[in-house]
């Protein structure tokens, strides 16, 4: 029997070794991607990108569907500049009549890869939001506005290879893994799609790295700030021992961590757009220039980065099935947004409170811009608010500042 079983197994592995012989074995390949930042003032990313390709018609689409912006903000009418060519080679491409997101190209026999060019222009899009993206000091590099991959592609099975160029001098903070560094160059380990875009690189020429936790501790966690000028990065202790407790809250609040590493990116600047867009293992927040220094100011953004950070768990780690979709191109549906904004509103209120700097935005929301959208009842129907009328991040936060302000209501009464 034992001999037996021997035989098949022999025959099975000549089968196979056979089988690789007469058929070539085929490897993905990365999609190899550089971005020259040193244009960042001006706000202009010039991209080059080798993709790996087949002979014959060949669709690439640039990112529509953004995560965290809950619509199709995808740049498209700031991508400018594209050439394709193959082995030095000019390729003639074309637009989709119907769908802008999409180019089509020919591929010539015996071509296994094409080269694209195509350049950003940032000075109206930070992070899906209004207002440019670097200023003459600092910038921030989102990757879908810098991609194309191959259209009907997961963006879990497409894998990129990023590298970047930075102004001269400048630093840089991101959750990528840094492969190799020379001088202004940048290369960073292998990723996939959904990866990449979820993991945007902050760089300037004046930059401060501070820890959160100890070096020993794992995760880590890291807050990368950069600002127009030095002297606004200049963080209290007081600041410092607030940020490290919102890390140590958060562990007592969801009592498990599912990042390997997590970086609060952190702009201080007037002259780029503001936002705060979460990540899995960062988020991306912008701040007016003085918020350190200004004591209001401090307080206005308090809970900025407690919001974004909750989101790792609530809309990344989880997150609403109609948003968590097989590429960016495929529509995301927000009929849960009350649960992805609204209790990360409220929950990013209680971490800000628990550091004892908070002036939540969720109550000034109400008080001013939303008093003009109907306010929902807290309870049953606040679940199908989305279900019975349009629904967008706004009225996902008004939302939860109407269960908190009920909610604080109802203890003092009590009290």
């Amino acid at each position: 029997m034992r001999s037996l079983r021997l035989g098949i197994a022999f025959s099975l592995l000549l089968f196979v070794l056979t089988s690789l012989g007469s058929t070539p074995l085929i490897v993905a390949q990365s999609i190899r991607l550089h971005v020259d930042l040193t244009d960042a003032p001006r706000n202009v990313y010039h991209a080059k990108l080798n993709i790996p390709a087949k002979p014959g018609p060949f669709t690439l689409v640039f990112p529509k569907w953004i995560p965290g912006n809950h619509r199709p903000s995808g740049p498209i009418a700031a991508l400018t500049g594209i050439h394709m060519e193959a082995e030095g080679n000019p390729l003639v491409w074309m637009r989709d009549d119907v769908d802008m997101y999409a180019f089509h190209v020919a591929v010539p026999e015996g071509v296994r890869a094409i080269d694209v060019s195509l350049d950003a222009i940032t000075s109206n899009d930070s992070a899906g939001g209004g207002g440019p993206a670097a200023s003459s000091n600092l910038l921030d590099l989102n990757w879908n506005a810098v991609v194309l991959y191959p259209q009907g592609d997961d963006s879990d099975a497409v894998e990129f290879a990023p590298s970047v160029r930075l102004p001269a001098g400048w630093k840089f903070g991101t959750a990528l893994v840094t492969a190799h560094a020379s001088g202004d160059e940048v290369e960073f380990a292998p990723v996939s799609l959904t990866t990449l875009v979820d993991s945007p690189l902050i760089a300037g020429a004046h930059y401060r790295q501070l820890e959160l936790t100890p070096a020993a501790d794992a995760p880590g966690h890291t807050m990368d700030v950069i600002a127009d000028s030095e002297t606004d990065l200049a963080m209290s202790a007081e600041d410092l021992a607030a940020y490290r407790k919102l890390v140590a809250e958060t562990g007592v609040l969801f009592g498990a961590r599912h990042y390997r590493q997590y970086h609060f990116l952190y702009t201080l600047s007037d002259q780029v757009g503001g936002h705060g867009l979460e990540h899995h293992e960062s988020n991306d927040s912008v701040a007016a220039e003085r918020t350190l220094l200004d004591p209001d100011l401090r307080m206005l953004y308090a809970d900025l980065l407690p919001h974004e950070f909750v989101h790792s768990w609530n809309g990344k780690y989880r997150r609403p099935a109609g948003l968590a979709t097989r590429n960016y191109q495929e529509p995301m549906t927000g009929d849960l947004l009350w649960v992805y904004e609204g209790l990360t509103d409220y929950l990013g209120n209680l971490l800000a409170g628990a550091q004892r700097t908070v002036i939540p935005r969720a109550i000034s929301r109400v008080a001013g811009r939303d008093r003009r959208q109907p306010r929902p009842s807290p309870g049953p129907h606040v679940a199908s608010f989305g279900r019975h009328g349009a629904i967008g991040p706004d009225s996902a936060y008004a939302g939860a500042a109407v269960v908190q302000l009920a909610s604080r209501s109802r203890l003092l009464s009590r009290g």
